[in-house]
């Protein structure tokens, strides 16, 4: 791809990323995630609909159109991009990865999967069974041991829907999830010890797991 269809994708990411902030504000509203809001939660505007979700759709969307050019490929990437930017902004604000957003998408990625590049309804199936059985033991201690306060069942069902876009096939080309979740745990692992290591962060603290599993999925639909 040339340099000004980079560009004018960039730019379309970025027009997007805005668009997908106004999605998180309105599910806000309809979700009425603000009558039970903890102490310090942010409602409303804030800076990730004001200029991160901007920024990331116009640097992911260009990114993306440089390395896989003006194909089919990069229109249902750049889907999925936008919505893992949503689950990305809504877990960051109020630590919840909503049903109403990780459903559909889990729906829509199996219909989609025939016409996606390197994927198939099964390893679709396959990918979001294999992030379910991988994630489940972890949401089910985090009940046990933390009453629901770390690692959480809507992680599992995000965990599911990387699954289903990434795709999971038995040989070694093929094990897209299990790198997604492997690049997901990884990043989470670097960031938790640089908060920790700067003391913003403390052993008794939690950290929403799900910006973690969107990077890991991000890195593995952009090799892809």
């Amino acid at each position: 791809m040339t340099g000004a269809w980079v560009v004018l994708w960039g730019v379309a990411g970025g027009l997007l990323g805005f668009a997908v902030g106004r999605a998180c504000l309105v599910l806000e509203r309809s979700e009425r995630v603000g009558d039970d809001a903890a102490a310090g939660e942010r409602m409303g505007p804030t800076w990730i609909e004001g200029w991160m979700l901007p920024a990331l759709g116009a640097i992911g969307f260009a990114a993306f159109a440089d390395a896989q050019g003006v194909t089919w490929r990069l229109l249902v990437h750049s889907l999925w991009l936008l919505v893992l930017l949503l689950v990305l902004a809504f877990d960051l604000k109020h630590r919840l990865i909503l049903d109403v957003v990780t459903f559909p998408a889990l729906v829509l990625a199996i219909l989609l999967a025939h016409w996606s590049p390197g994927l198939s309804a099964t390893s679709a199936i396959a990918g979001a069974l294999f992030a379910g059985i991988v994630l489940l033991p972890l949401a089910v201690a985090s009940d046990l041991l933390q009453r629901g306060a770390g690692f959480g069942w809507g992680d599992v069902k995000l965990g599911m829907v990387i699954g289903a876009i990434t795709g999971m096939s038995f040989n070694l080309n093929g094990l897209h999830t299990l790198w997604a979740l492997i690049a997901g745990a990884l990043v989470g692992g670097v960031v938790s010890a640089a908060l920790l290591a700067s003391r913003r962060l403390s052993l008794r603290d939690t950290i929403p797991y799900g910006p973690f599993l969107v990077v890991g999925a991000g890195l593995v639909l952009f090799f892809l």
